[in-house]
């Protein structure tokens, strides 16, 4: 009997479990089917913080103070000429003597790269006053030296220098009649008349003079003098004889002394020289 009703209440407790498992489940399947939903839910930006706020409103003020660097950091001067490092002849010319010459014409002896070139052929020139030579410099120009020949009023006054031009120059090199303001865009150094370099050449112009007389007595005397004042500071010796006797007169002992007694020293007088300027 008491089997039979023990049976009976763990069947009980077994439905009784199985209904809860039942109800928790089916409130499961009803709290999900609630939440479950497919619509986009807008998630809200965090709020920015007080630091940010207040860089803002400075990164917008900068904006007008554009341009205030200016006394500070000066814009590139597009005109600024360069002096080239570098000994260059006192023929040597820059943008000044472009800008005085510009509606001039000029005869254009030749082009090279080295500027050597150009010193050694002025070098070799007895008249070097209407040479001049130029650098030429640029974007799409590359580094020449350029020699011209004379300052003319116009094209027709040069080509009429150049049919009478007189230089010795190679059969590859031609002259030709060129504008100077033509070198302008390429030009942008300081020449030597500016920096002072502009050497002129001085000739010295020397007039004769008289050879001085020389007076043969008067150089005799000198000699004569000289050779006294030798013989006088030679040295002088005294001798002392000392004799040594006794009570009766006889003697006893003799001594000799000898006492050398230099002169003073006399003062040399200088002797001018006389010297021929011209030997």
């Amino acid at each position: 009997m008491a089997t039979t009703l023990r049976t009976q209440w763990q069947t009980k407790q077994n439905y009784i479990w199985l209904a809860f498992g039942g109800a928790c489940l089916f409130g499961a399947l009803v709290f999900w089917a609630i939440t479950d939903q497919e619509a986009v839910v807008e998630v809200e930006k965090k709020a920015e913080s007080e630091v940010e706020l207040q860089i803002q409103p400075e990164k917008v003020a900068t904006t007008a103070h554009l341009g205030s660097f200016l006394d500070e950091v000066k814009p590139l001067d597009m005109t600024t000429r360069v002096v080239a490092i570098a000994q260059h002849e006192a023929e040597f010319r820059g943008t000044k003597f472009i800008q005085e010459n510009k509606k001039n014409s000029t005869i254009e002896l030749f082009r090279v790269s080295e500027e050597a070139i150009i010193k050694r052929f002025l070098q070799r020139q007895s008249d070097r006053q209407a040479f001049s030579y130029l650098r030429l410099t640029g974007e799409n120009q590359i580094e020449q030296y350029v020699l011209i020949y004379g300052v003319y009023k116009n094209a027709n006054e040069a080509q009429k220098a150049l049919a009478d031009l007189k230089l010795t120059l190679p059969k590859s090199v031609q002259p030709k009649v060129e504008k100077i303001e033509s070198y302008a865009e390429y030009v942008n150094d300081l020449g030597s008349d500016e920096l002072g370099l502009s050497n002129k050449l001085y000739a010295v112009q020397l007039k004769p003079a008289a050879v001085p007389v020389i007076d043969e007595a008067t150089l005799a005397a000198r000699q004569q003098a000289a050779r006294a004042a030798v013989a006088q500071n030679k040295q002088s010796t005294t001798s002392t004889t000392v004799t040594r006797r006794d009570v009766d007169g006889n003697v006893v002992d003799v001594q000799k002394s000898q006492t050398t007694v230099e002169n003073a020293p006399q003062n040399k007088t200088n002797e001018p020289e006389v010297t021929d300027p011209f030997n």
